[in-house]
């Protein structure tokens, strides 16, 4: 196991009671759910076998390539997108579509409105696209980094699975991010809720 899978392990078994609510998966006719933090946890373990065992070596070589540590820095950077990709399912525009679900988050501390305060603006901030903009946000604030740098990262939560073209230009999200009423209070906000410590 390479140190990003472990380091994602520990993670894991910090975040704090509020964050391990956070749904990620729903079956309706069931009831039956998937915490967030487990999809995530298993979207990166599958990445980081995908990339040991599956992606071709050649392919390694030219991802590696834009690395200062190659191979080991493209690898921990792919199982991090992967960890990342469905983050946006914490913004409360999601986490309200499933009230049981969503309450549970309340009862957790995690402040969002009902499903039917939001109205139509709920549809504007697809998880997807709250994803984006949460992860460019944070990098920014972690470690500094350009919008243009941590949008070329971000833009893979962006990305849509049910095949239909979304913008995630600077007009699209600017609507998003600290206070909207959307995405919540931002990564600030949130954040708090993720870490025990």
């Amino acid at each position: 196991m390479a140190m990003i899978d472990t380091e994602l392990l520990t993670a894991f078994r910090h975040l704090s009671p509020a964050a391990r609510t956070a749904w990620g998966k729903h079956d309706r006719p069931t009831e039956q759910w998937l915490p967030l933090w487990r999809h995530m946890a298993d979207s990166a373990a599958v990445a980081g076998r995908l990339w040991d065992e599956w992606v071709p070596e050649n392919v390694k070589a030219l991802v590696a390539e834009a690395f200062p540590q190659g191979g080991d820095d493209a690898r921990q950077v792919a199982v991090f997108l992967a960890c990342v990709h469905d983050i946006g399912k914490a913004s409360p525009a999601f986490a309200c579509q499933v009230d049981g679900l969503a309450d549970r988050m309340r009862d957790a501390g995690l402040d969002m409105p009902y499903q039917k305060q939001f109205g139509l603006d709920r549809r504007m901030a697809p998880h997807g696209l709250a994803g984006q903009q949460l992860i460019q946000e944070w990098l920014g604030e972690r470690f500094g980094w350009s919008e243009r740098a941590s949008g070329q990262f971000a833009v893979v939560a962006g990305g849509d699975i049910t095949g239909r073209r979304r913008t995630t230009s600077r007009s699209t999200t600017s609507g998003f991010g600290r206070g909207c009423c959307v995405l919540g209070a931002g990564v600030k906000r949130y954040g708090r809720a993720s870490s025990s410590s």
